[in-house]
């Protein structure tokens, strides 16, 4: 018989795996048919198209790779899960979300990388620049493939070892590990703005190669969504002692800070609008450069409405007692 625990490491594994599935699956889409249109043009062009097309697909890995440590630590494999704390099976699901929804970036890096597929069948030059656009979604599904590993070597998933979770009652630190999956997961979405953005630079470095650069700089603005979630994970796991193992936050303060997950991870959402602003600048700056400035400004608007969620966060953790 399996208790709570390994149920909800389970249901961690699953969404490890399954949103980041999904992601991949829409963001090789969108790169597939690119491909398509290009490969009846100029057959040529399949080997080029198939490398782009294979970029949104590591989010899938990242999830497939987090799912399998799930299930072998906590003895769904290879037998042993009926030992499970509930609190480890909390952090499961913390792991689950952080790398699942982060892995619906793959859409944003589908998004990118249909793009450099149409610019680099015209022009073969623009492969390596179109890869390095491409890349760039790439980071929120790496944030929340750093945040899941830190969990689950904090509770140890990784090592087997979470004779400290079952000799205490850490319920509430599993509660945290929820709060942080669901921080920098869902603002692991904020890379569809990035995606739209990186479009948008491809297009004009094609037609200029001098917008490379700047192209860049409006690219990597709607990623800072997500940097944010990042920051909010590490602030709720260096607050409860995750990092040292010497665990300070009870039931009602782990449940609370859920609150600031949800936070700064919807609002997180915000790059997508960022990201729109971003590839129209990149137009705008690419026809006149001299409005540059102005285009930045446009685009950071959109990025104001996810610091109130920054501060709304903070708030939360400070009003709890964590900080």
């Amino acid at each position: 018989m399996i208790g709570m625990g390994a149920f909800l490491a389970a249901v961690g594994a699953g969404l490890a795996i399954g949103i980041s599935a999904m992601g991949s699956g829409i963001g090789v889409g969108i790169t597939g048919a690119a491909a398509s249109g290009v490969v009846a043009q100029k057959p040529e062009k399949f080997g080029m198209s198939f490398v782009f097309q294979a970029l949104p697909q590591t989010q899938a890995i990242y999830g497939l790779v987090t799912a399998i440590f799930i299930l072998m630590g906590t003895g769904l494999l290879g037998g042993g899960a009926e030992d499970i704390p509930v609190s480890v099976g909390l952090v499961a699901v913390g792991c689950g979300l952080a790398v699942g929804f982060a892995g619906l970036s793959a859409i944003g890096q589908g998004i990118a990388a249909s793009g450099g597929i149409g610019a680099a069948a015209e022009k073969p030059e623009m492969m390596g620049k179109g890869i390095m656009f491409s890349a760039l979604p790439e980071t929120q599904a790496i944030y929340g493939l750093v945040v899941a590993i830190l969990l689950m070597g904090f509770s140890g998933i990784l090592t087997k070892d979470y004779g400290v979770f079952l000799e205490n009652d850490l319920t509430a630190v599993g509660f945290v590990g929820v709060a942080c999956g669901l921080a920098i997961g869902i603002a692991g979405l904020s890379a569809i703005g990035q995606g739209i953005a990186c479009a948008g630079g491809i297009s004009a470095t094609s037609e200029k190669p001098e917008m490379f650069g700047k192209g860049m700089v409006f690219s990597v603005l709607p990623e800072t969504q997500a940097i944010y979630g990042l920051v909010v994970a590490i602030l709720l796991m260096a607050f409860t002692g995750m990092f040292t193992k010497t665990f300070k936050v009870d039931v009602n303060q782990g449940m609370a800070v859920i609150g600031a997950g949800l936070a700064i991870g919807i609002a997180g959402i915000s790059a997508i609008g960022q990201g729109i602003t971003c590839s129209g600048a990149i137009g705008a700056v690419s026809r006149n450069p001299d409005v540059m400035g102005k285009g930045l400004i446009f685009a950071v608007m959109s990025e104001i409405f996810a610091i109130f969620a920054l501060v709304v966060a903070i708030l939360i953790m400070k009003g709890v007692g964590l900080m």
